[in-house]
């Protein structure tokens, strides 16, 4: 199975959402997630960075969600954090030695459990969309996530963010409109 026993990614606590230029005042302990871009764009940005990357798989418009796309961000991007929604291709990220969250959309309590049913389990990770909602589910509900869990989306204050750590996200995703 690969590189399932080596060095796994660190996630940041918080990851800064990059989709058509890096940000204009970075701060030094968050990391970037690349999502809503361009396949060249991913390539010119990502260039520019020096902390950990991470990139939306399923959202960069060029890029075919694959084991090709997986080893391409990976071995030649640098690129080591990688979201999905697809359960074969978070479990082939493993393989690569990558940190692969699943992304599972939380709008309703049967999507929620529907997205569960298809989650891999660990060491795939959870990225909860919208993030907001890790801070209003049961617990029961937070403890059955498969960590770590990334509150991504909706984050728009620093109160947000304290209750999305609080719930236990390991990371938040800012928007860099609404970065405290």
């Amino acid at each position: 199975m690969g590189e399932l026993t080596g060095h796994r990614p660190t996630l940041p606590q918080i990851l800064l959402s990059v989709r058509h230029h890096l940000p204009r005042s970075p701060r030094h302990d968050a990391g970037v997630l690349f999502h809503d871009l361009s396949l060249s764009e991913l390539i010119h940005l990502s260039a520019g960075v020096d902390r950990p990357r991470a990139v939306d798989l399923d959202t960069v418009e060029g890029m075919t969600p694959d084991a090709a796309a997986l080893a391409f961000l990976s071995d030649r991007l640098g690129i080591k954090i990688v979201i999905t929604r697809r359960p074969a291709l978070a479990l082939r990220a493993v393989e690569l030695g990558l940190l692969p969250l699943l992304r599972i959309h939380c709008l309703d309590s049967t999507g929620f459990e529907r997205a569960l049913e298809g989650h891999p389990g660990p060491p795939v990770g959870t990225a909860v969309s919208p993030g907001l909602i890790l801070a209003h589910m049961a617990a029961d509900q937070r403890a059955r996530l498969p960590e770590p869990i990334v509150a991504n989306g909706l984050m728009r204050s620093q109160e947000d963010v304290a209750a999305a750590l609080a719930a236990g996200a390991a990371a938040v995703v800012l928007e860099e409109a609404s970065r405290p």
